[in-house]
C-alpha cells in the first residue's frame, strides 16, 4: 500500500510543471550545490540560468529545510528546467522544494520546485553520504 502511494506522489509531482504552463517561456538551470543536512538541510551553490527567450543570467542559489535527511554531499553540474517564466526576473525569489537524495561516496540528488504559476525541478550527482527526503525553500538572487 506504501508504494502505491509513493508512485501515486511521484506522478503528480512529475506532471504537474507540464499543466497550464507549457505555453508560457520556460529557463533551463545549470548548477553546482554543497551542503549538509541532518534533520535541517542547509546548501549553497552557484548557477546559469538560460531563458527561451535569449536572456540568461549568473545567479546564486540558498537551500534551508528540513525533513528525514542526513548526509553532506557536493552536487556539481546539476541540471534543471523551470517553466512558466514570462521573464528572467520571474525566476528571482523563494520556491517551495521537495528534495530527495541519497548516496555513499557517489550522491544523487533530485528536486521538484513551484513558485506561483512557475514550476520546475532538477537533478544532479557528485560526491558525498546521506540519504533523505525533505520540504525546503529554494533561493535564487542574481
Amino acid at each position: 500500500m506504501k508504494q502505491y502511494y509513493l508512485r501515486l506522489l511521484a506522478v503528480l509531482l512529475l506532471c504537474m510543471p507540464l499543466s497550464s504552463w507549457a505555453d508560457a517561456g520556460s529557463c533551463s538551470i545549470k548548477y553546482n550545490l554543497t551542503g549538509w543536512s541532518f534533520l535541517y538541510k542547509t546548501y549553497k551553490g552557484k548557477g546559469v540560468v538560460q531563458c527561451s527567450n535569449g536572456q540568461s543570467a549568473q545567479v546564486s542559489l540558498t537551500l534551508h529545510g528540513g525533513g528525514l535527511t542526513f548526509g553532506v554531499s557536493d552536487i556539481e553540474n546539476a541540471k534543471g528546467k523551470l517553466t512558466g517564466v514570462k521573464s528572467l526576473k520571474d525566476i528571482y525569489g523563494t520556491y517551495f522544494s521537495i528534495d530527495v537524495h541519497a548516496g555513499f561516496a557517489r550522491a544523487a540528488e533530485a528536486r521538484t520546485l513551484f513558485k506561483g504559476y512557475i514550476a520546475g525541478g532538477g537533478s544532479g550527482v557528485g560526491g558525498g553520504y546521506g540519504l533523505g527526503l525533505t520540504f525546503s525553500g529554494l533561493t535564487i538572487k542574481p
